[in-house]
């Protein structure tokens, strides 16, 4: 039977499980849970180029006869007939503020497809209040239609359970979340490592070998781990509770979600005092410019040294982490979705 609710799954078919992908599929879950009822479209390929075929051209017409169409991981088609509301979630604007981090082929499709989509959605969920606000910045069309709806964090993250892991070995180390691209500011890392006598290890997650070399930038091998993409949110949950703390040095994020996880996990974070940071981890976290390097020392020899510091950290974590729930996160995408049930039966 054909419900009222239609999601673009199309996460699905990506192998690679990253942020977007897993806000998508938590969510989902948590309206599940919830007990709302859905059905999913998904495209038969992963390939990139079909899926935008698909989504485009083939998930409108699948779309027709249903109230709502939810559409979690960035991207929506703008021919969906006026009948179906459309739910739309975005994530950041990396792509508009630092397109350097991505092939202009991508690029252009984003700053193509974007205001169409925007304009399209009757509703628009940005993952944190200063998202909404670039958002609305870029796309004033936006204006009106926005709903900040924070994503949550995963059981494997609240609840307990061991403590490192195997590649890593005995030990302290601190742990980094991301990719090599120039926002997530790595290098900034490994200039510290390199500069300053650190007894502890740092582990990436996300870099792997390669990832590393594309940097040029030196550093220690023998005191940077380099894990690569890791989809088992269990060993990576395992990883946050044996660090000595998460870095997250970031120059652009719109939630940052390995820093609530960290924190879900008991696990220190300092991170580049953005606005999103500021935001989300509020006095849960020490705040250090992104590129001072001798800044980033300092902190982490406060964590490291300073009596009771990663224990006050800890705990504040704990405390600021329960803001950030799924079913929170479900409760009010339905409602969202009830609004627009009784804005298409009042038309």
């Amino acid at each position: 039977m054909r419900r009222d609710v239609l999601i673009n799954a199309k996460w699905r078919t990506h192998g690679r499980i990253t942020g977007v992908q897993r806000y998508a599929c938590d969510l989902s879950e948590a309206l599940r849970e919830l007990g709302v009822e859905f059905d999913e479209a998904c495209p038969d390929s992963e390939k990139l180029w079909r899926t935008m075929l698909w989504e485009q051209r083939t998930l409108p017409t699948l779309a027709r006869g249903y109230r709502t169409l939810i559409c979690p991981a960035n991207v929506a088609p703008w021919r969906v007939q006026s009948s179906v509301r459309l739910i739309l979630t975005v994530h950041c604007l990396r792509f508009y503020f630092h397109p350097e981090n991505y092939a202009r082929s991508f690029v252009r499709w984003y700053r193509f497809m974007m205001p169409k989509a925007i304009s399209r959605a009757d509703t628009i969920l940005a993952v944190s209040q200063t998202t909404a606000e670039e958002i609305e910045g870029v796309y004033p069309q936006a204006k009106g239609k926005i709903s900040v709806v924070y994503p949550g964090v995963s059981s494997a993250f609240t609840n307990e359970g061991v403590a490192g892991d195997e590649a890593i070995g005995h030990g302290a180390y601190w742990v980094f979340v991301g990719n090599a691209g120039v926002t997530k500011n790595l290098q900034t890392l490994l200039e510290v490592f390199d500069r300053f006598d650190h007894p502890e290890r740092l582990v990436l997650l996300g870099v792997d070998a390669s990832g590393l070399a594309s940097i040029g930038t030196r550093y220690d091998s023998d005191h940077v781990i380099a894990l690569g993409h890791l989809n088992d949110t269990n060993r990576v949950a395992a990883i946050y509770r044996g660090a000595m703390g998460l870095l997250a040095p970031s120059r652009y994020e719109s939630f940052d979600l390995p820093t609530a996880e960290a924190m879900a996990c008991g696990c220190p974070v300092i991170a580049s005092d953005t606005g999103v940071h500021r935001e989300i981890l509020r006095d849960a976290a020490m705040f250090v410019d992104a590129d001072d390097v001798d800044g980033w020392n300092r902190a982490m020899d406060r964590v490291r040294s300073e009596l009771g510091c990663a224990a006050r950290m800890r705990d504040a974590g704990f405390d600021r982490v329960g803001e950030f729930s799924w079913s929170k996160a479900a409760r009010r995408v339905h409602e969202l979705i009830e609004v627009q049930r009784e804005e298409l039966i009042a038309r």
